[in-house]
Parts: C-alpha cells; sequence; structure tokens
C-alpha cells in the first residue's frame, strides 16, 4: 500500500519501491529573526538573521528564576530556624526548685575566697543612665594561689583604671588617670614573705569590691527559698546579648540596697543546657548590670615583669601620731601581707605640704630595725615650746610571725618629760617611708569629681521632687 511504513519506520512505500522518509523537524521561531546592523556603503541596510537573541533570552529568564528561587529558599529557611528550630535548640525552663537546686551547688564567694577553685572569672558591668551615663567594669579572676582585680570607670568616653595583682611572693599595681598632660599610667611592685590568708580573701573579700555581685544567684535563691509567695518566672533568652549563647533564664524582683535604696530591681540569673551557671542581670529603668561567669584562667599580666620595684612598703601605723609621753603604734599591712625586715628601719618623721597639697615627708630620727627590737634608739630632744630636755626611747616589738614585718607588730615610744608631738612614728626603707596604696578606681581627675558631683546633686534634687 502506498505510503505504508517499513517495520523500522526508516522508509514509506512508493508503490513500486521503499524511499527513504525525509527529516523535516521543525525549527523553534525566533522572537526576532533580523538584526538590523549599520548601512553599507552603496546606502542599503544590511538585514542579518539573528539566532543568539533567543537563546540569551532564555537563559536570563532562567538564571533570574533561579535568583528568586534562592532567595524565597533563604527566607523559609531563615523564617524556619528562628521560629521553629531555633526556638526548640534552647534548654527547658527551670522549676523553682529546679533553679534552688542548681544555684545552692553553684561555687559560693567562700569557695572563691578560701583557694578552693582551680580557675575562677567574673566580670561585672554596671551602667547608670540617669541625665548622662556612667560606666563601671570590674574583673575578678581568682585561683588557689593568685588573684586579679581589674576595675574601670567611663564618663563621656574618659577613663580611669585599676589593675592589681597578688601572688604568694609579690604584689603589683597598675593605674591609669587622667593628668594635666592626658593619660597618666602609675605600676609597682613589692616583694612579700607571704600573707595571713589567701590572695583572693584579701584582694576580694577584705577590701572595696564589687565582688558580691557575682554571686546574685545565691541571692536570689536564699530570698525564693525564703519567700515562697515571691515572684518566680522561668523562659528561653539568649546571654549575655541577642547575639550570645542560648539559655534558659530564671527571673524575680527584688530590692537592692547595696545599689540604690527603696529601688525594686529585675533580676534574672541564666543557665545553660547543662545547668551550668552562665551569669546574672539586674535591671531597672536606668540601670543595667551584667554579670558573665566562667571559669577563665588567672595570668600574670605582663605589665608586672616590668613594674616600677623602687616603691616604699604597703603598710599603716595606727596611730602614728604622738599624743603622749607613752605612745604606742600598731602596724597594720596592705592586703595582711608580710614583709622581710632587711633594709627596714623604725623612724620619726614630720610631715608638710606642697603646692598642690601633696604629702611631703621628713624623716628625723631613725633607727634600724633589729635594733630597735633589742636596746631601741636613745633620743635627746628639746622642744621650743617646752624648752627642757626630753629623752625618749623608740623602740619595736616584733610579734608573730617572728622576723618578719607584719600585722599587729608595735611602734613605741616613751619619754621621761614631755610627748614628741610634732612627730609621727613609721617604717620606711630605702624607697621612702611605708604607706597604704589606694588602689581602687582612682577619682583623682577633677574632671570626674566635678561629673561626680553634679550628678549626686541632680539624683538627690529628684528624689527630693
Amino acid at each position: 500500500m502506498v505510503g505504508e511504513l517499513s517495520p523500522d519506520g526508516q522508509f514509506a512505500w512508493n508503490g513500486t519501491a521503499w524511499e527513504p522518509i525525509q527529516n523535516t523537524e521543525a525549527q523553534p521561531a525566533a522572537d526576532n529573526i533580523f538584526q538590523l546592523n549599520p548601512q553599507t556603503d552603496d546606502g542599503q541596510v544590511d538585514w542579518n538573521p539573528v539566532s543568539e537573541k533567543s537563546e540569551e533570552g532564555g537563559k536570563g529568564k532562567i538564571i533570574a528564576m533561579s535568583i528568586v528561587g534562592l532567595l524565597i529558599a533563604s527566607v523559609l529557611g531563615w523564617l524556619l530556624y528562628a521560629f521553629v528550630i531555633d526556638a526548640m535548640l534552647f534548654p527547658d525552663d527551670l522549676t523553682k526548685d529546679e533553679f534552688l537546686s542548681i544555684a545552692n551547688d553553684s561555687t559560693k564567694i567562700e569557695d572563691v575566697v578560701s583557694g578552693d577553685v582551680d580557675d575562677w572569672y567574673c566580670n561585672v558591668k554596671f551602667v547608670q543612665s540617669d541625665g548622662f551615663t556612667i560606666t563601671t567594669e570590674y574583673d575578678y579572676y581568682a585561683s588557689k594561689n593568685s588573684a586579679r582585680s581589674i576595675s574601670s570607670l567611663t564618663l563621656m568616653g574618659d577613663e580611669t583604671s585599676s589593675d592589681v595583682w597578688i601572688d604568694q611572693s609579690q604584689v603589683a599595681w597598675k593605674t591609669l588617670t587622667d593628668g594635666e598632660d592626658g593619660k597618666e599610667s602609675e605600676t609597682g611592685k613589692i616583694e612579700i614573705l607571704g600573707m595571713e590568708s589567701t590572695p583572693s580573701d584579701e584582694l576580694f573579700n577584705k577590701t572595696d569590691s564589687e565582688i558580691d555581685a557575682c554571686f546574685m544567684h545565691n541571692v536570689v535563691a536564699a530570698s525564693l527559698a525564703g519567700n515562697p509567695s515571691q515572684k518566680f518566672t522561668s523562659g528561653p533568652e539568649r546571654f549575655p546579648d541577642e547575639d550570645g549563647e542560648r539559655a534558659v533564664k530564671v527571673s524575680t524582683e527584688l530590692e537592692l540596697a547595696d545599689i540604690e535604696e527603696n529601688e525594686t530591681f529585675t533580676v534574672s540569673v541564666y543557665f545553660d543546657g547543662d545547668d551550668n551557671l552562665l551569669g546574672s542581670k539586674i535591671e531597672n529603668s536606668t540601670f543595667t548590670g551584667t554579670i558573665k561567669l566562667s571559669s577563665k584562667s588567672t595570668p600574670k599580666p605582663g605589665w608586672v615583669k616590668n613594674a616600677d620595684t623602687e616603691v616604699p612598703l604597703l603598710l599603716s601605723v595606727e596611730p602614728s601620731a604622738i599624743w603622749s609621753t607613752s605612745s604606742n603604734g600598731t602596724i597594720s599591712t596592705q592586703f595582711n601581707a608580710t614583709y622581710s625586715m632587711d633594709g627596714a628601719e623604725v623612724v620619726l618623721y614630720t610631715t608638710a605640704y606642697d603646692d598642690d597639697y601633696n604629702d611631703i615627708y621628713e624623716i628625723e630620727y631613725r633607727v634600724d630595725i633589729e635594733t630597735a627590737m633589742n636596746e631601741g634608739l636613745m633620743i635627746q630632744y628639746v622642744d621650743d615650746w617646752y624648752g627642757s630636755e626630753n629623752n625618749c626611747s623608740l623602740t619595736f616589738t616584733d610579734n608573730e610571725p617572728l622576723l618578719e614585718i607584719s600585722t599587729g607588730d608595735v611602734i613605741s615610744i616613751n619619754c621621761d618629760n614631755y610627748s614628741m608631738d610634732d612627730f609621727d612614728m613609721g617604717i620606711a626603707n630605702a624607697n621612702g617611708i611605708a604607706e597604704e596604696k589606694d588602689l581602687s578606681i582612682p577619682w583623682i581627675s577633677p574632671f570626674f569629681t566635678i561629673i561626680a558631683l553634679l550628678g549626686a546633686a541632680l539624683l538627690v534634687s529628684r528624689k527630693e521632687a
């Protein structure tokens, strides 16, 4: 039959023979099959067929659709993570009993100051905003045999700071203050034989510090345990900020007189998924406190190596003034440190002031400490007021620990006629008369002082209003 196809579909019967079938596949239509090119030399328009534009347009549409698809997928993925997956990854909420159990098992201040921790770190940051902003920050490091405290205050871009390092063999410090010619830095380092307690106890617990803020979890736990009806909430939140670690927080409200009297603060304590304590927050309308805890190591700061060693001993004599014919002054060493007696002297000195009201000490009588411990120094003195001769003995009593300068040692002066009330008693070495060093945040800057006074006046006026 004419037109019949062969079994393989490649040939057709024309009535007499099998003929190959011609390939007449249709070509795709182009959007624009001609492209107008510049005129030729004879003024005729040159029309050339174009096939590339069709291919380029198709590719562009595919790329655009792919980009849109990726954007939609990214948005959907972010929404899924932010509102579904991320929420599922937060630790479970805590009940009050669970919180009390975890908080009571956490590190306490007694553990830190007794030297029972290997490595402990706490960062405390207070931001007070009431007309202007004052930021104070404290970093506390502790281990069994060393401790470090870094304190800083920032006000209107200006900063002052103090850094103190203590171990079993030395006390070192560095302060940064505002001076007439910009920032002024002071360092000091002195060798010690030991101390009465641990470095952490002396640095954190027996000096002015904000170390109590590091144990706000214990404060919250004690308050909740003592007041069953006190508000208690628990929920997920990142710590210490929205970019921080996933945590579960426990919140309540407390009055904290150490921060501000008659003010209520929201206090929150944060834990990770393994019930490890991360820190706390203290907040009200004008105050924010953030406390971060970790087991960061306690490295000796690099500046200690080059700190100034030509400094007097860190101690005071109370009372140092001589008010009677028999006067005693008891030594109190800073951080309860003990010092070698080598090169130390017992002295009587006078005090004057320079134009900037800085103390100027002048030693009038001196005796090495070993002689003062034995026979003492005999002084013959005539006061212009009394006019008669006065015989006095200057002695030193070494109390335990023996053969060390330590808290509890006593300087005595005994006179047979009248008191040497123009003088003070003290201990000195080759670097000068011993005195305690104020290592808290320095407020010596006149700018800081003025602003602090203005701030205090502002707060008082608002409360009165």
